[in-house]
């Protein structure tokens, strides 16, 4: 996932700092109908909307090379859009200087100044915000360290405008809907009943006040939204470089909070979750120097551990990394455990992907090894005894059953997990969407798992039993124990002679050799095949349940173990979609001796190629049980 990109320089109070435009103001004046004396309405005694309502308000300053755009939103202030929406504009700016036009050039606004809030019969209040002013001064984002920023960008504010700017921009109130459920289907209703009284009797802005306070209940921006506040300095290069730091900022967005949000979730930790001590102020933001800061190595554990995020974890949690770059942390466990998975998938798939790729050559050429015509003629006397169709079978009706649960239990949790990973891509918020949101994703993804572990665990048990009474029924093996004999005999159990036909066949594909090696009930192939599911559904259950429950794993392992326990899952669900969806779903529904579909998981019935090609030692067997024997077939070469 590539760098968050910082928003556009802050430049919001620009048509603030209007200068002579008196061309454009009488051009647009005249297009409204109105004169400079038409009144002002009453949310904007200044009439300032008169001019500033049009989009095309603007001015190029060639000196700067710059498009200034004065143009207001005027549904900000009438549809009370924003704490703002209440001020005048000769609040902020400077009444001399706004107050005839052409405006006179104006000063940069200074948030702190104290302003007058009037509510609807004109009373005013005192206001100012030089209480955050002074908490600014505290904290990690003083004037001093601002001061000092030196960004690649070049400079985000003009000379004197407020810093306040690095963070903030007009304010909107978020949707109160997030907090007051229902709140669009009760508002038209609730504003009705609530004006019968106080729009006279009991005089307040009731459609204001719910939305102010739905607005404060929950953060001023988004995750995403205050990812890219932050990105403005924390992801400049020049900022990073000087701070000997990782952009702080891109490894959140890779991180499991960070990809919730690209999905929707803004419930999810953001940077103020985790940068900002519980029940602070957001302007009190300290250094991770600072024995009070939040993510100071005594407290961080804390943050972590908050009632909103990992309530009940052990501190040991803390250890887990939220800021973890792989790519970057080289000679870290973490970066050798990723190579490693890298590594297994090159040396598994790359083989794998080589014999498909050279079976696929000799049906371009048309090679078929010299006795495959004997062998579909015997092929066919056994199906023609009553006995042999059901003798050929090769899966039984609860393999069967089986196999199919688990394609369906792997669809689901591919389809649920993998847009995770790939958070930043737009196919996987619409299939997220397609689930019912992330929430709902999450829930079919976790009890996917739980259903595929217990039917793993069903299935080795089967397993299991099955030893123990091959092993009871079976004598004495010299030289090793009955169970171990039983297991190894198991027929998904690779054995040597698997391996030898395995190059045998390398050699064949590659014209070394003129015979193909004939294997019985399961090629070693499906075997292969048959062990990765094995182990991966062990490792993915195993680190699923890990990160799952991260808020009692905590209390086990270290929050470092939860890092490697990411990794490993993704690798691994990484290394499951490539051979399943490339080499296993060729082997059953593209390749040429079983296309459109092989029905030997359906019915139980392999196609006639497929055992001629693969099977031929099965059919010898089954053949001779029978008491068929291959008298009259004739080889071809």
């Amino acid at each position: 996932m590539s760098t968050i990109k910082p928003l556009p320089h802050r430049r919001r109070a620009s048509w603030r700092r209007a200068g002579r435009v008196a061309p454009i103001i009488a051009f647009l004046a005249g297009l409204a109908g109105a004169s400079i004396s038409t009144p002002a309405r009453a949310d904007d005694p200044d009439n300032c909307l008169m001019c500033h309502q049009y989009r095309g308000l603007s001015r190029v300053e060639a000196s700067r090379s710059q498009l200034r755009v004065f143009y207001v939103d005027p549904t900000y202030s009438t549809a009370h859009r924003g704490p703002h929406s209440r001020l005048s504009c000769t609040a902020c700016h400077e009444k001399s200087e706004v107050g005839v036009v052409p405006h006179l050039p104006s000063t940069p606004v200074d948030c702190a100044r104290q302003c007058h809030l009037a509510d609807r019969t004109g009373l005013e209040r005192p206001f100012s915000h030089d209480n955050v002013a002074t908490m600014l001064e505290r904290s990690a984002h003083s004037n001093e360290a601002l001061a000092k920023l030196r960004l690649a960008q070049g400079p985000v504010l003009s000379d004197g405008q407020s810093t306040c700017l690095y963070c903030h921009d007009e304010p909107n109130f978020r949707d109160p809907s997030l907090v007051i459920p229902k709140f669009k289907l009760l508002a038209s209703q609730a504003f009705d009943r609530c004006e019968t009284c106080h729009a006279e009797k009991v005089d307040a802005d009731i459609r204001y006040f719910t939305n102010h306070i739905a607005s404060r209940l929950q953060p001023a921006r988004g995750p995403l939204e205050l990812a890219q506040v932050c990105a403005i300095c924390h992801s400049d290069p020049r900022f990073v470089a000087n701070h000997e730091n990782k952009d702080p900022v891109a490894s959140f967005v890779r991180s499991f909070h960070g990809k919730a949000a690209l999905l929707g979730d803004d419930s999810t930790a953001d940077c103020l979750s985790c940068h900002v001590r519980a029940g602070e102020n957001a302007h009190l933001m300290l250094g991770p120097d600072d024995p009070l800061s939040s993510v100071h190595a005594a407290n961080v554990a804390n943050a972590c551990r908050s009632l909103t995020c990992h309530p009940g974890a052990n501190k040991q949690i803390a250890a887990s990394s939220v800021h973890l770059d792989i790519s970057s942390d080289r000679g870290t466990l973490e970066f050798a455990l990723a190579a490693t998975f890298i590594l297994i998938t090159l040396l598994t798939f790359g083989p794998s992907a080589l014999l498909v790729i050279l079976d696929l050559v000799q049906v371009i050429v048309g090679r078929h090894y010299h006795d495959s015509h004997r062998v579909r003629e015997l092929i066919a006397r056994v199906q023609r005894d009553p006995r042999g169709p059901a003798r050929l079978v090769r899966f039984t009706v609860s393999q069967r059953f089986q196999h199919w649960a688990l394609a369906i239990l792997f669809i689901l949790l591919v389809l649920t997990g993998f847009p995770l990973k790939f958070a930043d891509r737009g196919w996987a918020t619409v299939l997220v969407n397609l689930f019912g949101g992330l929430h709902i994703a999450r829930i079919i993804h976790h009890w996917s798992g739980i259903v595929l572990v217990l039917g793993f665990m069903i299935h080795l048990g089967t397993v299991c039993l099955g030893v123990i009474k091959t092993a009871r029924a079976m004598s004495a093996v010299p030289g090793r124990n009955r169970y171990v004999a039983a297991w190894v005999d198991l027929p998904m159990w690779i054995t040597p002679q698997d391996v030898k036909k395995t190059i045998e066949l390398l050699a064949y594909l590659l014209f070394l050799r003129k015979e193909r090696p004939a294997y019985g009930r399961f090629s070693p192939t499906e075997k292969f095949e048959y062990l990765g599911v094995f182990w991966g559904t062990v490792l993915l259950g195993v680190t699923g349940l890990l990160l799952w429950g991260e808020q009692i794993s905590s209390h086990f392992l270290s929050g470092r173990a939860l890092n490697l326990a990411t990794i490993a899952h993704t690798y691994e669900a990484f290394l499951a979609v490539i051979h399943v969806g490339i080499l296993h779903i060729y082997n059953v529904i593209f390749s040429p001796k079983v296309f459109p579909l092989s029905t030997a998981t359906i019915d139980g019935r392999t196609p006639v190629e497929k055992l001629v090609e693969e099977h031929a030692e099965l059919v010898e067997d089954v053949a001779r049980d029978l008491g068929i024997g291959d008298e009259g077939l004739a080889e071809h070469g």
